[in-house]
């Protein structure tokens, strides 16, 4: 008798919604239920199908993309190098050394915090399972996760104003991109990005309907930022969704609108806001220090529509894309014409999410990885992509019978096979596919752990590296200067003095695999500027590989650790630039700033931190030592 009815009062509920906007004079013409008004056309003769039944059997198409993707995330299971990065963050953490690189200096390399917290939290409950394993496993139960949240959410959608069984279309065009296989067992956020997308889109969906309950949904889908920076973007769309739906009449609650629509926009800014300003007073930034070494915020459209083509051309993606266009433009502008103004903007809200992070990807330029940045944008547009069994016999079987084809070919043969440039040095504009070559440099089908990098060329260096810093006395310290990443670490060690507690020092242009091997009593200084508080603040001059375009040369490593008189290393810098990069790393907003991040954190240096953090983010000086001691020193040069 209950489960009877229910879908009564649902449909009475939603109709009297209706009713009470027309009655406000929001919509012109009818003011039937939009269930009512959509049921009509796909029923047939008999009239609307009782809605119970379909709600009882519309769940399991759901399930067949979660199998797709879960079985091609399997098939292609792997952990990126750059996870290594985010593995030695979490072993400083879980050993008392706090969220740092490397130990004593307060450098943010974690784009990712959420990820990297969430993992830490996992592997500190298990730690009888490698680190490198687990981030695997939780990758598959995200991105399974997120993949049944988000055909869910259409299944819940559709519920009151569609007859039917709704099948997730885009769910399944998804789960057949080979690319999205790649990252969701990398080790890397874009498994918990698939779940936070599916999930925000469920919330969205569930307090749209229910009417109540905006509040906990606000909490999830102001994280954005926090599983990845550019989310930020897509995460005020979302919440511009829910403050619209909570705005809308028939909201069963006595609070206002204007009170509602605060409420939501304080509670989803409320962690993420918290978050930067204990960030800004840990680390003396605003931003990650990912964001300056990447130019977060810089252009470069050409690249950008490079990495677009790059990705849409090896599946073919145009044409699902076209073929998706006709079925969600006209659903919602048959809602639209009935009066269901939330139902459209919560149908359209991860569909300009993702336009709109794809947009941001492609204005900066994309990235070195085939796929990678684009996944949040592919995923959260495939998510208002769904029919159902009643639209077989109309227009809308076309489209959806190509797309079931395309995905079918896909699934079984489309793949991106790059094209490797003729030569290749470390800042070649080049699209690699980073599994495959892993694959190539390890020799392992599956690399997963450190012990399978162990023998590519930087599990070698680590194995040099870790013996040669066992060989430095105890509370003395020495440098490695690498001149030719591709050549055989050099044992020519130079003495280091640094208030630093590390044995070694060594220049590096790859400090994921590498540097989770050789251990905290390694410092490792990033050629790259991910995780150097020196390079990340260098201005770029000229475009690059993207993401590598600040590449800093290792005067900066010797003039910031080297002992003045002993710096001389043969192909290495010279003392111009050396003496320069030790003026420099001693003068105005530089010097300050690396006492920001070194000097012990008290309760008064976090404050100094965080009040400074806006100039230490926006200062920059040039990449060259001699220019750069310049414009931090003065016309002397700090001489």
């Amino acid at each position: 008798m209950g489960s009877a009815t229910r879908p009564a009062t649902a449909a009475e509920g939603r109709a009297g919604t209706i009713t009470a906007i027309a009655h406000r004079g929001d919509i012109v013409g009818t003011a039937a239920a939009p269930g009512v008004a959509e049921a009509a056309p796909d029923a047939g003769p008999g009239g609307p199908p009782d809605a119970a039944p379909a709600r009882r059997s519309a769940w399991w198409p759901a399930l067949v993309p979660v199998v797709v993707v879960v079985a091609g995330a399997w098939a292609y299971r792997w952990v990126d190098e750059d996870a290594f990065i985010n593995f030695r963050v979490i072993a400083n953490v879980l050993a008392g050394r706090g969220p740092v690189y490397n130990v004593g200096e307060r450098v943010d390399v974690s784009s990712d915090p959420l990820w990297v917290a969430v993992l830490t939290l996992v592997h500190a409950v298990t730690p009888f399972a490698s680190l490198e394993w687990t981030s695997v496993v939780l990758g598959l139960v995200c991105t399974a996760g997120g993949f049944l949240a988000g055909g869910l959410a259409a299944v819940r959608l559709a519920g009151p104003r569609e007859s039917g069984t709704v099948v997730p279309l885009g769910m399944a065009a998804a789960s057949v991109v080979a690319g999205v296989w790649e990252f969701a067992t990398s080790g890397l956020e874009m498994s918990m990005v698939f779940l936070w997308l599916g999930f925000s889109t469920l919330l969205l969906v569930r307090v749209e309907g229910a009417r109540r309950r905006a509040l906990p949904a606000a909490v999830v889908l102001g994280l954005g930022g926090l599983i990845r920076p550019e989310l930020t973007l897509a995460a005020a769309v979302f919440v511009a969704a829910l403050v619209t739906v909570v705005a809308a009449p028939g909201w069963g609650s006595a609070t206002g609108r204007l009170r509602r629509c605060a409420a939501v926009v304080a509670v989803a800014l409320a962690l993420p806001v918290t978050v930067t300003l204990l960030q800004a007073a840990y680390y003396a930034l605003l931003v990650p220090s990912t964001a300056l070494a990447k130019d977060a915020g810089g252009s470069w459209w050409s690249q950008g529509a490079t990495y677009l083509g790059n990705l849409v051309a090896p599946y073919a993606l145009w044409l699902p894309a076209l073929l998706a266009v006709p079925l969600v433009a006209a659903r919602a502008a048959r809602w639209w014409r009935a009066g269901d103004r939330t139902g459209t903007v919560v149908l359209l809200a991860p569909l300009v999410a993702g336009l709109v992070d794809a947009a941001y990807v492609v204005r900066l330029g994309g990235d070195y990885m085939h796929a990678r940045l684009l996944l949040p944008a592919l995923f959260a547009c495939c998510l208002p992509v769904w029919v159902t069994t009643a639209q077989r016999r109309t227009w809308a079987a076309v489209p959806a019978a190509g797309i079931a084809v395309w995905a079918v070919v896909c699934l079984g043969w489309l793949r991106f096979v790059p094209t490797v440039p003729h030569v290749l040095g470390l800042q070649t504009v080049f699209i690699s596919n980073e599994r495959d070559s892993w694959i190539a440099a390890t020799g392992r089908a599956h690399p997963v752990t450190a012990g399978d990098y162990a023998g590519a060329l930087s599990g070698r260096a680590a194995a040099v590296l870790s013996a040669e810093a066992a060989r430095v006395p105890s509370g003395a310290q020495r440098m490695v200067v690498i001149t030719d990443p591709f050549a055989p670490v050099p044992r020519t060690t130079l003495p280091a003095r640094s208030a630093l507690p590390f044995r070694l020092a060594v220049d590096l242009p790859a400090i994921g695999v590498i540097g989770y091997l050789v251990g905290p009593e390694v410092y490792v200084f990033d050629s790259f500027s991910l995780a150097d508080p020196i390079g990340s603040h260098t201005t770029v001059t000229r475009h690059a590989r993207p993401g590598h375009e600040k590449l800093v040369g290792p005067a900066w490593m010797v003039g910031r650790f080297g002992v003045p008189g002993a710096t001389t290393v043969p192909g290495g810098p010279g003392p111009v630039p050396v003496a320069a990069a030790r003026a420099a790393v001693g003068c105005g907003r530089l010097h300050a700033y690396l006492t920001a991040i070194t000097a012990p954190w008290t309760p008064s240096r976090a404050w100094a931190n965080l009040t400074g953090s806006p100039g230490f983010t926006t200062f920059r000086f040039s990449a060259d030592p001699v220019r750069a001691a310049a414009q931090l020193c003065g016309p002397g040069g700090g001489r």
